[in-house]
């Protein structure tokens, strides 16, 4: 199993923090996002990790090579331009015919989510919070133990809750969701489009069920959820 960590985001929202640092360099009780990403996947067994970083990638380069020098790093040079369906492509290479889970880098979150993700029950697979609802988050609709949707627009009514934005591919998942990422970003021109946008299209093909969250979560964005977090994991 490998692992595509998206790191590239200047996280504005969270200034002046940022100001010297990415978004997934801004600790939660003294450790930073990202490294905790990554223990979450060494401590399951996943060591195959890639990162693309963008703003601020010297930051993270510097941190990263030093503790974990076998995980391979993608600079995204036009991430002021771009989002992250971008930066996931420029992985592609690679990926492409291996199983990975593919995960933003501004959510924190237990080791046990990964525990639950590696079942393998789950092929292709979204995390997600069942029952809950965040404007801002990503969600996810079920149909038939099927994913058949997933947007940021989806209803109250039609969600059956929030994806963490942690997902998990099989070598064919993964193969049509670069095949998708393609159309949009080499032949479309579409350079700045969520990932999900992307996965969305390839639901109808490739089945993807919710994997229930095992563990907590928070998506940061801004001082308030990263205020969420820091008493929510403060244990």
């Amino acid at each position: 199993m490998k692992a595509l960590i998206l790191a590239a985001g200047l996280g504005s929202r969270l200034a002046p923090i940022t100001n010297d640092r990415p978004k997934s360099m801004v600790p939660v009780n003294g450790k930073p996002i990202l490294l905790k990403q990554i223990e979450n996947l060494t401590s399951n067994g996943v060591d195959d990790i890639t990162i693309v970083t963008g703003y601020k990638a010297e930051v993270i380069k510097e941190v990263v090579s030093s503790k974990y020098p076998n995980i391979k790093i993608i600079e995204s040079e036009d991430y002021a331009n771009t989002n992250n369906m971008y930066s996931a492509y420029l992985a592609k290479d690679l990926l492409v015919n291996s199983d990975f889970l593919l995960m933003n880098a501004d959510v924190y979150y237990d080791a046990s989510i990964i525990t639950e993700l590696l079942n393998s029950k789950y092929k292709n697979a979204i995390v997600t919070d069942i029952g809950s609802y965040n404007e801002e988050s990503m969600k996810v609709i079920e149909k038939n133990s099927r994913i058949v949707a997933i947007s940021k627009q989806i209803s109250k009514e039609d969600a059956l809750g929030n994806s963490i934005d942690v997902y998990k591919f099989d070598s064919k998942g993964g193969q049509a969701f670069f095949n998708k990422a393609k159309e949009y970003i080499e032949d479309k021109k579409e350079l700045k489009l969520w990932s999900e946008v992307a996965l969305n299209d390839i639901l109808d093909d490739v089945e993807f069920v919710a994997c229930p969250l095992k563990g907590r979560w928070v998506e940061i964005d801004n001082h308030d959820d990263l205020a969420l977090a820091s008493n929510i994991f403060k244990d």
